[in-house]
């Protein structure tokens, strides 16, 4: 159906929350029509109990967008190249489709600025059904019945399935997804799931059928909530706040406040930083000066070095920070150059701040026993300093599809061995090992860049991590040319 301009042509995009309720992380997937629509990447992985929010990008492209979302479920598998999914499966991305999804239920949806009824939403198990979906308007009331009506119902469906419908995981038994066997005609499975849930399609022409009530619009709404229930039985869960970010392993900081950038204040660096979605940086000085900091965006000062322990440097950095960076690369000729009694013999002038405090960041080796940073915590814990969080540095020479593992296993052994919240400040892609750096492609680092922050994002004992650097006038590997974002800014910038 199609109707005259919406008055409110000129409204902001709407967005769609993904909830899960049930007792499994879920893949959000997604597919477009073929009519032009802007295919979705940076989708959100969510765990149980939490939600993630996407704009539907509507306005841009084509005008529209007509398109479906579904739970890629029991995903395992290395990002790339064995990644894939029980339930729901469309390639070998973790926020993306590159294929048809595999059998599963559906939230579809048609948001078209150009329709005054629109946007359009159903629930569709034509194909099959996994976890229950509801579909509820956001920013209006819903009705007992009529326009903003919720579609689907939070009822467990695996439990009608007809047995010969129902596939199972053969290692644990566990139902996974009940498929229909004729999607174009009525059959058990379409008349059990109709009788469970009247609001969803259960096969292709069921709003056909008199009387159905599969199909909803509303004019009001500001977006949807589409809602992934167990199959339990249990009462779904309270709706846990919406973020717009990954949600993290086991709580710690919300991914929304975790992205940030180490920057130089280079011509544009004010523009890109406001451009860039982080809510942080740091400068490796004790003071912002000479970049506009957009607004919610945090300066956190660093004291680089045992010449920076100084009243002034420790009076700017106290007045313009919430946190503090201690030394940079003490165990690097070419940085602060420093041991660690030299830096426990300094530390007390960096707590009397005030500042919530990070140890030192050193150059490579923070996991190690008897290193750089592991004589520093014991020397810290013996003298009776405070510690609050540890920064590190990580540099891949891989530049291949294993580069974000190998980071996770670094970042997971640090925080073993200390048992504090951890900081990325400095992480990329550079080969060392030569007399000469050697670097990444642009496929290779935009690549990294997704399944890196995908990755982070996940672990909640990562408070923060910064990309080396903003801008190529830094670091090859820099983000912005200028105020203008390249390729690697475009996806560090997007990535959720």
């Amino acid at each position: 159906m199609a109707g005259t301009p919406a008055a409110d042509a000129g409204s902001p995009e709407h967005t769609v929350t993904f909830r899960n309720t049930t007792d499994h992380r879920i893949w959000i997937g997604s597919t477009v029509n073929a009519d032009g629509s802007t295919g979705l990447t940076g989708l959100p992985t969510v765990d149980p109990g939490q939600s993630a929010t996407i704009t539907i990008p509507e306005r841009s492209g084509a005008g529209h967008w007509r398109g479906k979302f579904f739970a890629r479920e029991g995903c395992t598998g290395e990002e790339g190249s064995t990644f894939h999914c029980a339930v729901g499966d469309c390639g070998p991305w973790a926020d993306r489709c590159v294929t048809g999804e595999q059998p599963t239920g559906l939230a579809e949806f048609n948001f078209d600025p150009r329709d005054s009824l629109a946007p359009w939403y159903n629930v569709s198990y034509v194909n099959a059904v996994a976890s229950p979906i509801t579909i509820t308007p956001d920013g209006v009331t819903p009705p007992e019945s009529g326009e903003c009506t919720p579609a689907g119902c939070a009822t467990d469906l695996l439990a009608a399935c007809p047995a010969e419908n129902l596939v199972k995981d053969e290692a644990s038994g566990r139902s996974l997804v009940c498929v229909n066997p004729n999607r174009d005609a009525k059959t058990p499975y379409s008349d059990a799931l109709a009788a469970k849930c009247p609001t969803a399609y259960s096969w292709s022409k069921h709003d056909a059928e008199q009387g159905n009530q599969v199909v909803y619009q509303c004019r009001q709404c500001t977006g949807m909530t589409v809602t992934f229930h167990g199959n339990g039985g249990d009462p779904a869960p309270p709706p846990a706040p919406a973020v717009t970010e990954q949600p993290g392993d086991g709580g710690g900081t919300p991914a929304a406040s975790r992205k940030g950038v180490g920057l130089n204040p280079v011509a544009g660096a004010s523009e890109a930083l406001a451009d860039s979605g982080s809510s942080w940086y740091f400068n490796w000085a004790s003071s912002g000066a000479g970049v506009n900091r957009p607004e919610g965006v945090e300066f956190v000062p660093m004291i680089w070095g045992p010449g920076s322990v100084t009243d002034a440097e420790l009076g700017k950095a106290a007045e313009e920070g919430k946190a503090l960076l201690g030394f940079n690369e003490p165990d690097h000729p070419g940085q602060a150059n420093m041991t660690p009694e030299q830096a426990l013999d300094l530390w007390p002038r960096l707590e009397s701040t005030g500042l919530r405090l990070g140890a030192p960041a050193v150059a490579s080796g923070g996991d190690v026993a008897d290193g750089w940073l592991d004589r520093f915590m014991k020397g810290a814990q013996q003298r009776g300093l405070r510690v609050d969080f540890i920064p590190v540095h990580w540099y891949g020479a891989d530049f291949g599809p294993d580069a974000a593992n190998q980071l996770r296993g670094y970042l997971q052994a640090v925080h073993e061995r200390y048992d504090k919240p951890v900081w990325l400040t400095e992480y990329g892609l550079i080969d060392f090992s030569g007399g000469t750096p050697r670097y990444p492609s642009e496929q290779e680092q935009t690549a990294f860049i997704r399944s890196s922050t995908e990755m982070l994002n996940g672990l909640g004992f990562v408070e923060r991590y910064a990309w080396f650097a903003l801008s190529r006038e830094t670091s090859p590997t820099g983000l912005y040319d200028g105020a203008v974002a390249n390729a690697s800014g475009r996806v560090y910038r997007e990535v959720r």
